[in-house]
């Protein structure tokens, strides 16, 4: 199976799963980059970013085994830039910082996604 249905509950529930899960990474992100504790953030780091990559593909109805980032048609600016300079630097609170943003970006490509697609399941032929 290529793309997921969007509509279904599974994929509700998928994408609500994932941003939970991200929800609580990022209130421990919190704690240790305030204290500046990033080798204890490291694996949490490693976790989230995994999560935002299972984010984007879901929240485009794409497998992530099968397609790229470049294939993701609802995505942040420069996504692709971004992701490499945390992935390449995931213990800088500043990769960290910009993690978390790219997070509320895709949420809100996302959500507004998802308002065109019932606007116009709605709108009469």
């Amino acid at each position: 199976m290529e793309r997921t249905d969007s509509s279904s509950q599974d994929f509700v529930q998928a994408v609500e799963m994932v941003l939970s899960e991200w929800v609580q990474c990022k209130v421990e992100l919190d704690i240790h980059f305030k204290n500046r504790d990033s080798d204890r953030a490291l694996p949490l780091m490693k976790s989230a970013i995994d999560l935002f990559e299972q984010f984007l593909f879901l929240s485009n109805s794409l497998n992530q085994d099968l397609y790229s980032i470049n294939d993701c048609k609802i995505k942040p600016v420069n996504v692709e830039e971004r992701l490499d300079f945390i992935v390449s630097r995931p213990k800088l609170f500043h990769s960290y910082k910009q993690l978390a943003e790219l997070f509320a970006e895709q949420e809100k490509q996302f959500a507004k996604q998802a308002a065109l697609n019932r606007a116009k399941n709605k709108r009469p032929d």
